[in-house]
C-alpha cells in the first residue's frame, strides 16, 4: 500500500524524470490519437490540435505546478532541495493521467460522449446504455484524480522534505492557483 500511495520513497531524481517524460510522451500520443487535449490542469477536452500542441500542453500542465511547488519547497524546507527531484517525481505522477486517458479511448466511452453531445443538441434524452459506461468512467476518473493529487502531494512532500499543515496548505494553494490559471488561460 505504501508503494501505491507514495512511490516517491522508492523512486526520484533522474530515474523518475526519465520515466515521467515517457509517461508524458505516452499521454500526448494517446490524447492526440483520440482527438483529445489536456486543456487545463485537471481537464481533458475534445479538440483537433496538432501533435506538437498537445505535447506542449502536457509539458505546461506538468511544469507549471512542479515549478511552483519547487519554489514553495525552497521557502518551506530547511533542507537543500534538488530541482531534479521535484521535476522527476511530479513527472512520474503523470502515470496516473495515463490511467485516466486510456479508458477515454475505448469505443464505448468515445461513442457515449458523442451520443450524449448529439442527444443534448437535438433535445433528446440520452439512453441508459449510453450513460452507463460514462458513469462507470466518471467514478474511475474520480478515483484516478484523487490518486493524482495524493501522488503529487507526496512528490512535493518527499522531494522538498516537508510535511504537516504548512505543507498541506501550500500544496492546496498551488493546486488552486494552477487550476485558476487553467481556467483563465
Amino acid at each position: 500500500m505504501k508503494r501505491l500511495f507514495n512511490p516517491f520513497r522508492y523512486i526520484a531524481g533522474a530515474k523518475a524524470l526519465i520515466l515521467g517524460l515517457i509517461f508524458i510522451a505516452a499521454a500526448t500520443l494517446m490524447l492526440y490519437s483520440g482527438s483529445l487535449i489536456q486543456d487545463s490542469y485537471i481537464h481533458i477536452g475534445m479538440a483537433q490540435a496538432p501533435l506538437w500542441y498537445v505535447g506542449a500542453m502536457q509539458i505546461i500542465w506538468w511544469l507549471l505546478p512542479a515549478l511552483l511547488l519547487y519554489l514553495c519547497g525552497i521557502a518551506l524546507s530547511k533542507s537543500k532541495i534538488r530541482i531534479i527531484d521535484i521535476l522527476g517525481t511530479t513527472a512520474f505522477a503523470q502515470l496516473i493521467l495515463l490511467l485516466m486517458i486510456a479508458p477515454m479511448l475505448l469505443p464505448a466511452i468515445m461513442n457515449g460522449m458523442t451520443d450524449i453531445l448529439v442527444a443534448l443538441q437535438s433535445g433528446v434524452t440520452p439512453t441508459g446504455s449510453t450513460i452507463m459506461p460514462l458513469m462507470i468512467y466518471s467514478i474511475w476518473s474520480i478515483v484516478c484524480l484523487v490518486l493524482f493529487y495524493i501522488w503529487n502531494y507526496n512528490a512535493f512532500a518527499v522531494s522538498c522534505n516537508v510535511n504537516g499543515w504548512k505543507a498541506i496548505l501550500t500544496f492546496i494553494g498551488v493546486q488552486v492557483v494552477v487550476t485558476i490559471a487553467g481556467m483563465v488561460l
